[in-house]
């Protein structure tokens, strides 16, 4: 027999197979797993080189794969101003940060912050220039808030991004004025973009997609689809990758097109041809990326009816005439699409443009993807199905910001928000994600928010659409490396399988629902290599092994 890397025995595993769902045992050899069964058998797999790996009962599961979260975004936030409420609660709080970073540095220096989140913070407002200008008139200070759809500056930044109270608002993008007309500093959607905060390097880049990278092992994941890449991006996982140094498999979506200050690269990319699937084990091209609508937050998804006690219903960035040619562009080329969707306004140009390509270019097998689609109708679940298309589901937003949704829109409308339920009776595919750094990215709150339906606050909102925790972990599993043609090989644990694994402190099937939040991942294993082990790490120290 031949000799084999890793056995694990002992303990409980959950192979996210649906033909063989538990087994007592794991052989790993040369990055794969070879063998799935009984610990006897596994053990014949040993030879002198070997590593036994006793679970002691523990659960060994898939590891996790996130379908939508902003990889090299998130680690620059972790160089930035922590401005997310559990670190600034108040207004205050991050007013006396931003003092602190201004007597650090010179004057005339960029401060940047991240996180704010208005609807968690005591003042139930979002700060304004006047509140940054106080503490920092000197430097220019932009923060951006936790859904990245809106970004506040202080009167510093704006006069050095020439943005005054005569500046007209961009197509798609909002410059906020108050009733005397005057600016507040706050920039919504496409607005951002005329910021002219300085550029990240690439030595930027590279620290934070190592921290980032930390926490990825430390959560259980080691697989992200990256959904905002651009050539800095690229660059940045290609170099890490010729280092040896990322530890977590990429999955790019190219940002297509100019918007929300994020550059565009899709003539570019269908210029040299590449494709779908380009790649390898560690850095696979997925597609082109488009975004039709904002956040719910910043009250600029687009939806039919609008938001409570309001008339507004959101902004709808492009129509079907506009989009669908430049979907249909890189459909042609070999590119599938992911196009950002949150109301069900926005949903409607989606389907509509998938359907228009389809009459004349077959589209069923790509798998392409509506991203969040957290608000489709039954009839657009029906045409989703027809068309073969995927929901990158935000199921981790319900947990996170769930709150802030039932109060700009109601509860009524809520019980249909995130329909995994509805999702699976209609045979839609919907892998989970959090849209980090939108929200925490830890996936147990998305798991636990798809299995009680829960808010952060302990509101429940539309009960009919849960799902089991079987389900809930296939969303993190096997659905999503289905989204990437990978499913014989990601997301679940049979021979042939990449050994990404990871050793869990409990069996999820086996406890009480509320337990899922304190689930911890005790070792992540990537291709067979321990990437983190909570045993061995020190608060502050390194997480990779």
């Amino acid at each position: 027999m031949d000799e084999s890397d890793l056995i694990f025995i002992n303990g409980t595993v959950l192979t996210m197979d649906d033909e063989a769902p538990t087994a007592n045992a794991v052989v790993v050899r040369n990055e794969e797993v070879v063998y799935v069964g009984e610990t006897e058998a596994a053990l014949a797999w040993k030879q002198k080189q070997t590593e036994v790996i006793d679970l002691a009962g523990k659960t060994l599961m898939p590891s996790f794969i996130e379908s939508h979260i902003h990889p090299s975004i998130y680690g620059l936030t972790l160089l930035e101003v922590d401005c997310k409420p559990t670190a600034t609660p108040s207004i205050a709080a991050i007013t006396e940060k931003i003092s602190e970073k201004a007597a650090d540095i010179p004057e005339g220096k960029w401060i940047l912050g991240w996180g704010w989140d208005d609807s968690k913070m005591v003042d139930k407002r979002n700060p304004t220039r006047w509140d940054l200008d106080q503490v920092a008139p000197n430097h220019p200070v932009v923060l951006k808030r936790t859904c990245a759809h809106m970004a506040v500056a202080n009167s510093k930044a704006l006069e050095l991004s020439g943005i005054s109270e005569n500046t007209p608002n961009p197509e798609g993008g909002n410059i906020e004025r108050d009733e005397q007309g005057r600016l507040t500093g706050l920039l919504q959607e496409k607005a951002q973009g005329l910021l002219k905060a300085p550029k990240y390097g690439p030595e930027d880049m590279a620290k934070g997609m190592k921290l980032a990278q930390e926490q990825f092992a430390a959560w259980g994941i080691t697989t992200v689809h990256c959904m905002s890449t651009q050539t800095a991006d690229l660059q940045l996982y290609q170099s890490l990758l010729e280092q040896d140094e990322l530890n977590v498999r990429v999955r790019p979506w190219m940002w297509a097109i100019d918007q929300n200050g994020f550059d565009g690269s899709m003539e570019e990319v269908l210029t040299v041809g590449l494709r779908s699937g380009f790649g390898n084990d560690m850095l696979k091209i997925q597609g082109l990326k488009f975004m039709l609508d904002g956040s719910v937050g910043g009250k600029t998804a687009a939806f039919s009816e609008p938001y409570l006690s309001t008339q507004e219903t959101g902004i709808l960035y492009n129509t079907v005439e506009e989009v669908a040619p430049l979907m249909k562009r890189g459909i042609e080329a070999g590119l599938r699409i992911a196009i950002h969707a949150i109301g069900d306004r926005a949903i409607d140009v989606a389907i509509n443009s998938y359907e228009q390509i389809n009459e004349t270019t077959p589209i069923k097998h790509m798998r392409n993807r509506i991203e969040h689609c957290i608000f489709p109708t039954t009839k657009q679940l029906r045409q989703m199905k027809e068309h073969e298309l995927m929901a990158g589901s935000s199921i981790g937003f319900l947990y996170h910001i769930g709150d802030n949704y039932l109060a700009k829109l109601g509860e009524e409308r809520m019980k249909h928000a995130f329909p995994h339920q509805s999702f699976k009776q209609a045979g839609v595919i919907a892998p989970g994600n959090s849209d980090l750094p939108v929200n925490d990215g830890n996936p147990w709150m998305g798991i636990y928010a798809a299995v009680t339906r829960k808010t952060a606050n302990g509101q429940v909102t539309g009960s009919e659409e849960k799902i089991t925790v079987w389900d809930a972990l296939k969303a993190f599993t096997t659905d999503e490396a289905y989204s990437s043609f990978e499913e014989e090989t990601l997301g679940i644990i049979k021979p042939g399988a990449k050994a990404d694994l990871m050793v869990l402190s409990q069996n999820p099937l086996d406890i009480d629902t509320e337990q899922l939040l304190d689930m911890e991942t005790e070792a992540t294993y990537l291709a067979g290599k321990k990437i983190f082990s909570k045993s061995t790490t020190r608060k502050g120290g390194s997480i990779v092994q």
